[in-house]
């Protein structure tokens, strides 16, 4: 089972060989407790959960007791209590029009806020979250925007965008993520190469060892980007260095390496005959 869930209740399970590790110091020293949570618990823990997370807590290990939509919502609503509830009702009946208010952004977006404040601390220029700089507006993909554009000195010859993957998009296909970027390159007003680089700040997997955060740290992960930003910087200043349409480098992603690899692989896109090549073997043809 994948996707997300809501965390209102855990369960102990055995010890898991597959799934996603939370490193949570609040969720543990709850569960030290209880393993039943209400909203206000839930905005506490900052964390969003799947059906495979687990956390370990002193020798025992949990997860999320797995609820379907439909329960989770009711589940919500039946914790909204008394005098709360009887309030929404009356406001109902006046015409009242009851939304919901969204974290700020530093809450819903909190690990891709965490490569902002690097990129901040390293004076490297970007743009976050908006569409692309240089697009063409009357392009239908133009409203596609990545996560980061990096503002370097040789942008008219190379366009540079970092993305944040939180547990490495699993929930998106890879023909789909690829088809995106596509959209993007499409929509430059000026054609030049695209390099994205791909930055996954949770765990995943290096041959058949499971690798957290423990084995490698974000603060190393985080040196990693951006040893690999600035290289990519230095050689934009000559594009005969970029041979590919779109060069995508991933930064702490799955890989079937054994031996030491240095946690960065790059895919290659030398032209629109090798993206489709790509769509045909990712299954989206």
């Amino acid at each position: 089972m994948t996707g997300s869930v809501a965390g209102y209740s855990w369960r102990v399970i055995e010890e898991p060989t597959t799934g996603t590790e939370i490193h949570n110091d609040v969720l543990a020293e709850a569960l030290l407790e209880k393993v039943d949570f209400t909203n206000a618990d839930l905005d506490r823990f900052g964390e969003d959960f799947l059906y495979e997370s687990y956390i370990k807590v002193g020798d025992q290990y949990y997860t999320p007791a797995a609820a379907c939509a439909s329960c989770t919502r009711n589940e919500r609503w039946a914790r909204i209590q008394g005098g709360e509830r009887r309030v929404h009702n009356w406001l109902g009946k006046q015409g009242v029009a009851l939304i919901k208010v969204l974290k700020p952004i530093a809450v819903r977006k909190k690990k891709e806020m965490k490569i902002k404040d690097v990129l901040d601390s390293n004076d490297i220029g970007h743009l976050n979250d908006r569409r692309e700089e240089n697009r063409d507006r009357t392009c239908e993909s133009s409203s596609n925007r990545p996560d980061f554009q990096v503002r370097h000195e040789h942008a008219e010859l190379l366009t540079i965008y970092i993305e944040v993957d939180e547990y490495q998009h699993r929930s998106i296909k890879s023909a789909c993520e690829l088809s995106r970027l596509n959209n993007l390159l499409a929509c430059f007003e000026y054609q030049r190469h695209l390099v994205v680089l791909r930055y996954n700040p949770d765990p995943f997997n290096m041959g058949g060892k499971r690798m957290t955060c423990k084995d490698l740290p974000l603060v190393e992960r985080e040196k990693l980007l951006l040893r690999e930003l600035n290289r990519v910087k230095e050689l934009a200043a000559d594009p005969t260095n970029f041979k590919d349409i779109i060069t995508v480098i991933h930064i702490a992603f799955d890989c079937d390496c054994t031996t030491p690899c240095g946690y960065v692989h790059t895919d290659h896109y030398e032209d629109q005959v090798a993206i489709s090549k790509a769509y045909q073997k990712m299954g989206l043809a």
